[in-house]
Order: structure tokens, then C-alpha cells, then sequence
């Protein structure tokens, strides 16, 4: 009954979620803050005690993004900006949702975990940067977040995944991008990914521009 409240505590936020926390072997139950907001951007967060180890939490949760169709999105080298905990966290481009899971081991054996989402359609797209992120020729529903402490773009396009790579293979370099394997690119500590996914005819497209912690 606990995992079931979770879930639907969860996905109030938005009734078409189809993406529930289910967390497995759950102790006990804790809600962080009512109504949480950062930057305009609501929340909504639970602290979960745990049977199971941390490590086996956090593939558990990889693999469950996955297989929802969601884009995992490898911030901060897997781990929690600030607190260096384990984290996986994922963006739903379809619903714009971003979702976070990151926790660490207590002492009796037992993990605790943080799940959380953020309704990101529901805050105003912040102004630009700066950082001059060009978009794919025919861009559509272009929308600009912070998601973990990356900048990130997501749009629409009419194309090829292939296409999309080599645009940004064209027009990065003249910026100081070097590209250090197919659809990532480098410069001065930063580093650009191109995930892209198709859906029939349409290329949903995510830019995440973030620190480079690659050794």
C-alpha cells in the first residue's frame, strides 16, 4: 500500500504520467516539503527507506527509464552535484518532466533513497545564456531548461538522427568544439551532447551542455 501511495502522490502532477516510483522492498515512506518550488519549477520529492542496496536501487531505476522511452541524462559523471551521492537521472521530453533518484547506504544495512520529479512545462522557459547552442534548421516547440545543473535544449525536427549528428558536426567546430566521440563535443571544461530518438517521422532532439568530468 505504501509503493501504491508513492506512486500516486507522484504522478499528481500530471494525470498522464504513465511512470510510477514503485520502489522495491519499501520500509517506510517520507514526504520532503509540500508544494516544492526551485527557480519557479514545481517539485515534488519522497525520502525512501529501502531492503534493497543502493547500487541494485539505482539500475533498477535506469532500467525502468529506459523502458519507459525516457532519455537518461549522464549529468554530473553519475553522481549528485554538491553531495557526490549515486544518482540516475532522466527527462521525458513527450510530458516535460525530469525525473532524479540518488541515495546512499545507512548503517543496518538498508538503503534510503530521494525519487523526485519537477513539471518543468509548467515554469517559464528561462531567457538564453549565452552559451549559443545553435538549433537544427526547422527546430520546432524549441524549450530551454536547468535540469541537475546542466543547460539544456530540447526541440522537433523533420530528419534523421545521422542528420542531426552532422549539422552539429558542421557548425560546432567553428565555436572551439572539438567532437570526441559521435555527438559529443568539448571545450574548456564544458562538454555537448546530441540524444537524439525517432518517432515515426519526427526526431525528438536533447542538447545537454554540461561540466566535462571525463579524466
Amino acid at each position: 500500500m505504501i509503493a501504491v501511495a508513492c506512486a500516486l502522490v507522484l504522478g499528481a502532477a500530471d494525470a498522464g504520467v504513465p511512470f510510477d516510483w514503485d520502489v522495491p522492498a519499501i520500509i517506510r515512506v517520507v514526504p520532503v516539503g509540500e508544494r516544492l518550488e526551485r527557480d519557479g519549477l514545481p517539485m515534488r520529492a519522497f525520502a525512501v527507506n529501502s531492503k534493497w542496496p543502493i547500487d541494485q536501487l539505482l539500475e533498477h531505476y535506469r532500467k525502468r527509464f529506459i523502458e519507459a522511452g525516457f532519455f537518461l541524462t549522464p549529468l554530473q559523471g553519475g553522481r549528485l552535484s554538491k553531495l557526490k551521492l549515486p544518482k540516475v537521472a532522466a527527462y521525458d521530453e513527450r510530458r516535460q518532466l525530469s525525473y532524479v533518484v540518488y541515495g546512499w547506504s545507512e548503517g543496518d544495512g538498508t538503503s534510503t533513497v530521494i525519487v523526485g520529479s519537477a513539471d518543468l512545462a509548467n515554469r517559464k522557459p528561462p531567457a538564453a545564456d549565452g552559451r549559443g547552442l545553435p538549433l537544427f534548421p526547422g527546430a520546432k516547440a524549441p524549450l530551454r531548461f536547468e535540469l541537475e545543473g546542466a543547460h539544456a535544449v530540447s526541440f522537433t525536427v523533420e530528419g534523421k538522427s545521422d542528420e542531426v549528428i552532422d549539422y552539429y558536426r558542421s557548425v560546432l567546430p567553428s565555436g572551439g568544439w572539438v567532437e570526441r566521440e559521435p555527438g559529443t563535443f568539448v571545450k574548456d571544461g564544458r562538454v555537448v551532447r546530441v540524444l537524439a530518438r525517432a518517432k515515426g517521422t519526427r526526431l525528438d532532439v536533447v542538447l545537454l551542455d554540461q561540466p566535462d568530468l571525463t579524466p
